[in-house]
């Protein structure tokens, strides 16, 4: 009996995820009927194909759920053929849906339905964006941070201290506006169309304390300066690693700027924590 549902389990792992219905293949349909019986409204192959269709509206509708932005770019058509091939390239598992999506960008990079390599890096940009919305959605909260933490700190703590970042923040560095472009289309109802031209964007995408999820585009050099506080650096030798290599001009900009960056960081609720490690 156990190698008896084995082979029923191999047989319909093997022709659920196809594309074409088994009635309408005639050795499918006779393997059908070694392992299934049937009954009497349906004959075995019918009744295997209600699992295959199943299985595909199942994985297509998580995918539009997802991935609302690329849907409503590519039409109901051309989003079904992107869902069949991704499908095809990665056959879903019992993993959570996250293992699902996870190669959906770099899938849309190298798709052959997109006309052009300009097009399929808007659309990994697009997926990166929408996928990491799922994730400042569901990600982990921390406690807001405390004034009185900052007011006590002494003169020379920001040469060790640790800046501790929102666990469910992210920095997302595009060629295109996707997060303007997103809002519009889905928000504004604008019409769904590919860019003109790259426009690069740096942001950093979170959710405030009621739960909104919101973006904030940042200067190229304080996306970078996010990126060194998010790997454990302290903010004065962050600085000094992020100006090293700018020209003066830059550097003076930098600066100038680090104060009412931090003033903001702390008000979106990016920054939740400053760790001071003991001197000794």
């Amino acid at each position: 009996m156990r190698n008896d549902l084995a082979s029923v389990q191999a047989f319909l792992a093997s022709v659920i995820p196809g594309h074409a219905p088994i009635p309408d293949d005639p050795a499918l349909a006779e393997a059908a009927a070694r392992f299934v019986t049937g009954n009497g409204r349906l004959t075995p192959a019918a009744q295997v194909d209600i699992y295959r269709r199943q299985f595909w509206l199942r994985h297509r509708e998580i995918l539009r759920d997802d991935f609302p932005a690329l849907a409503r770019l590519l039409g109901d058509a051309k989003m079904d053929a992107f869902c069949r091939d991704f499908l095809d390239a990665h056959p879903p598992t019992r993993a959570p849906f996250e293992t699902l999506i996870e190669p959906v960008p770099r899938f849309a990079e190298a798709w052959p339905g997109f006309e052009t390599q300009a097009e399929r890096t808007f659309a990994a940009d697009l997926t990166r964006y929408e996928i990491a919305l799922l994730e400042v959605r569901t990600g982990p909260d921390a406690p807001p941070l405390d004034p009185q933490k900052l007011a006590s700190l002494p003169e020379d703590a920001w040469e060790r201290a640790r800046i501790v970042l929102h666990p469910a923040m992210r920095r997302l560095a595009f060629s295109y506006p996707v997060h303007r472009l997103r809002k519009a289309w889905l928000v504004s109802g604008e019409p769904a169309v590919f860019p003109d031209a790259p426009s690069p964007a740096h942001i950093a995408l979170y959710r405030n304390r009621e739960l909104v999820t919101h973006f904030e585009e940042l200067e190229p050099e304080a996306f970078a300066l996010l990126d060194l506080l998010a790997e454990g650096a302290a903010l004065v030798p962050a600085l000094g690693r992020l100006a090293e290599p700018l020209p003066e001009e830059r550097q003076a900009h930098v600066a100038a700027s680090v104060g009412r960056w931090f003033q903001q960081w702390t008000s979106l609720g990016l920054v939740v924590d400053v760790d001071l490690p003991s001197s000794s």
